[in-house]
């Protein structure tokens, strides 16, 4: 009798702890902008996920399309109330729309695509008043290949990206910071180390950085920055990593690559966004256990652990990712 009163006791002793535990408390609102061919086979199409930062979290809305039309990268400015995308019609080349988030419409300036050839990954700042894209071919650009743009949405106009731009090479996947200072881009430029670089320009000073200690001889895209510039997220499909195609994280103040552990996979990892912050970062990954062939995962920095998603993903493909955290 004694000796399993004393088991009952001491055996649920941990069970009794654990059920006295505080359940987790969700520490911010995080919206998640993507791209997904998860109602419409052919055509990928916008949607908006807001997820409590802990582990819950649904789909709230998405960018109304017409037939034909893919929807694809979206960018979100830091305050919430601007989404910009690439999107391409059938037999036309890709545009840049503009939608105001609260509004629940397209405000895209008129001048922003008009005599454009192909224009595709913009990002945005802060305050959702400029963008940068890549435009292949455009006039005025200084270059007949792809080259990068930037355009004021307050005044409609386009402004001067000085230093940057070149006649024979390729400037593409920008990826502005919040505060609007930096610029990170991905060019084949002839004093590269590897196939593609990532390059840093500063607006403010109106420079290009070659940033060589985070490249290598293999192939480096699709950079994110932080709101300061300081912490820039990419993929490279450089030895040493977990599978084909991996994230690193670099810290400019630090000239230090930083930890992502449980971040990469033996599968593909690609298309990393950073928050604002440089807390969350997103990205999309090709692993076996995902819902669909291509699926987004999002990781906490703070506690270094990928954060459950519910309904984010589908069977079929999710791509193009960008986290901000809202007040």
């Amino acid at each position: 009798m004694t000796r399993w009163l004393l088991l009952l006791l001491f055996g649920s002793a941990p069970l009794l702890a654990l059920a006295h535990q505080p359940a987790p408390q969700p520490s911010n609102r995080l919206v998640i902008a993507f791209s997904s061919y998860r109602d419409r086979p052919k055509h990928a199409q916008v949607y908006f996920y807001e997820h409590d930062g802990v582990s819950q979290g649904k789909i709230v809305g998405n960018i109304p399309t017409i037939t034909n039309r893919q929807d694809y990268h979206p960018i979100l400015s830091k305050n919430g109330k601007i989404c910009v995308f690439a999107s391409e019609l059938e037999n036309e080349s890709s545009k840049i729309f503009v939608w105001d988030m609260a509004e629940k419409k397209l405000v895209t300036p008129p001048k922003l695509n008009a005599g454009a050839n192909a224009m595709l990954h913009p990002t945005i700042n802060a305050e959702g008043t400029q963008i940068v894209f890549a435009a292949w071919d455009k006039a005025g650009s200084g270059s007949q290949r792809w080259s990068l743009l930037a355009f004021d949405l307050a005044g409609q106009k386009f402004l001067e990206l000085p230093n940057l731009n070149t006649p024979k090479f390729d400037s593409r996947m920008p990826a502005l910071s919040a505060d609007g200072r930096w610029l990170a881009y991905v060019s084949n430029r002839k004093d590269v180390v590897g196939a593609a670089d990532l390059w840093l320009h500063d607006r403010k000073e109106a420079r290009m950085l070659a940033v060589t200690e985070i490249n290598s001889p293999f192939t480096d895209i699709t950079p994110s920055l932080s709101e300061d510039g300081a912490l820039i997220a990419f993929a490279s499909d450089r030895p040493g990593g977990q599978g084909g195609r991996d994230i690193y994280l670099y810290d400019r103040a630090k000239k230090s690559f930083l930890p992502l552990p449980g971040v990469n996979s033996i599968a593909n990892e690609q298309s990393p966004s950073l928050s604002p912050d440089g807390r969350y970062l997103t990205f999309v990954s090709e692993r076996i256990k995902g819902d669909g062939e291509r699926d987004i995962y999002l990781y906490d920095r703070q506690s270094q652990k990928l954060l459950p998603t519910p309904g984010l993903n589908s069977k079929r493909e999710d791509m193009d990712p960008c986290v901000i955290v809202l007040d």
